[in-house]
Formats: C-alpha cells, sequence, structure tokens
C-alpha cells in the first residue's frame, strides 16, 4: 500500500477546516493515524476553532468581516503563539537565579484552580451534538489502547451501566502538561458525564478535592503521576455514585 504524502501545514489547516476533497481528506486520515504527534497538534487546532466559533457566534455583527473568519482567527493566534514562544526561549536564557525565583512566585499566584481544563473541556465537547469524541464506544479497545500509549498508563472505563450511563467514547486533547484523555458517557436522556486525565506532578499523591462552578460539578484527584476529574451537572442526584465508580479508573 502508498505511503500516504506528508501534508503540508496549510493542508493540516484545510483538513481542520474541512476544505479539502474527500481523496485527500482520507489520505490524511491515514497520515494522522501514523503519526500521533501531527494528530496532537491537529486537535488542538480543531479544539480552538471550536472555542474560536463559539466566542465568534456572539460577537460578529451582521456585516461579514473577513477578518473574523475562524480560520483565518485561528493561523493568527497559533502564529502569535510561536512569536511568543521564541521570545519566552530568548528571556528564559538571559534571567538571573533571582529574577528566575520571582518569576516563578508569579507563576503560582496566578497557578489556576486543579484540573481547570478538564471543566472547559466538559464545556467544549458536551455540547456538541454531532462530535464530541473522535472514537465512539463501538470501538472501545481501540479507544483504550490508543489513549494508553499516548498517556503512558493503562487506562481503563469504569462501569456507569448502575447509574444509568452507557460508555459514548471518547478522545486526545494537548494540555501544557502533555496529552489528555477525555471519555464521555451517556445516559438515556442525553445527559453526558466526563473522565478526564492527564499527567501532573503539580500536587501530592492523594490530592483531591471538589468544586461546583456555574452549575458543573467537579470531582478531582491526583495519583501515581497523573490528574483525574470528573465532570457532571451539579444538580445531578447521582453525581456521588458517579464519582464512587470513576475512581476505579485511577
Amino acid at each position: 500500500m502508498n505511503q500516504p504524502i506528508p501534508p503540508s501545514e496549510e493542508e493540516l489547516h484545510a483538513y481542520v477546516d474541512g476544505e479539502l476533497d474527500t481523496s485527500r481528506h482520507a489520505e490524511i486520515e491515514v497520515y494522522l493515524q501514523r503519526h500521533p504527534l501531527v494528530l496532537e497538534r491537529v486537535l488542538e487546532w480543531r479544539h480552538t476553532s471550536r472555542l474560536l466559533r463559539s466566542d465568534l457566534l456572539h460577537t460578529v455583527a451582521s456585516r461579514p468581516n473577513p477578518r473574523l473568519d475562524v480560520s483565518q482567527v485561528r493561523r493568527r493566534l497559533i502564529l502569535r503563539a510561536r512569536v511568543r514562544m521564541v521570545a519566552a526561549a530568548i528571556l528564559v536564557a538571559g534571567v538571573a537565579g533571582g529574577v528566575a525565583g520571582g518569576w516563578q512566585l508569579g507563576r503560582e499566584r496566578a497557578a489556576v484552580a486543579p484540573m481547570a481544563d478538564a471543566v472547559e473541556a466538559y464545556r467544549v465537547f458536551a455540547s456538541d451534538a454531532n462530535r464530541p469524541v473522535e472514537i465512539g464506544a463501538d470501538n472501545e479497545a481501540t479507544l483504550q489502547k490508543w489513549l494508553s500509549k499516548r498517556l503512558g498508563r493503562s487506562i481503563t472505563f469504569p462501569d456507569l451501566h448502575g447509574e444509568g450511563f452507557d460508555l459514548l467514547g471518547g478522545r486526545l486533547l494537548a494540555t501544557a502538561e502533555g496529552p489528555a484523555a477525555l471519555i464521555f458517557y451517556q445516559d438515556k436522556a442525553g445527559q453526558r458525564v466526563s473522565l478526564y486525565i492527564r499527567q501532573s506532578n503539580r500536587f501530592d499523591r492523594g490530592t483531591r478535592g471538589s468544586r461546583n462552578e456555574d452549575g458543573l460539578l467537579t470531582h478531582y484527584w491526583y495519583d501515581g503521576g497523573y490528574g483525574f476529574a470528573v465532570v457532571g451537572r451539579a444538580d445531578d442526584p447521582r453525581a456521588a455514585a458517579i464519582n464512587a465508580a470513576m475512581r476505579s479508573a485511577g
């Protein structure tokens, strides 16, 4: 079988935006399955596009503005991010020990809530009616193997049938701390709950807690160099039972 031609960055952007013809789209699908690092980058772009699209729907005026095209905005943001990364690398290379200590203190003060990215991932994908997951429950074995390999640990999918939820599927996300697994369950009414797993050394093993944010209840814990979070509706009377069942994942 012929190897697919490696896509250019422009083609990858076109792939994310659904602008490729069917044959080239299929070739890139094959290429991405064989190159997980490129796949992570593409999934991050797709995640950014969905965030931008959600924000722009609230801000776009009735007259079209080419500068607010989602694909163009995303590409400008990626370019700016690269510039910032280079500038940061130059800055870090030149700072003295005392300045570095102050910078670290500033980072600690600006620290976000534990597993905050799990909540944001839920907000983005839980309401997606068309494609909340990359691989569905009908390919559970493939999904489990894929996520386990990318996260560097064996991942199990807890059984939530007793709480009325079936496995919906999952996806891989790119985060500042490395790849993250987002796994969704859904009940017969369409309500969803997620399990989020990624590497993390920010907190000691055994650290755990919960918080209620804008109607979403998050239970989180840290174990063996990984962070775990269960996110669902705060008004769900099954929340405690769901959290207890999810703990079997880590």
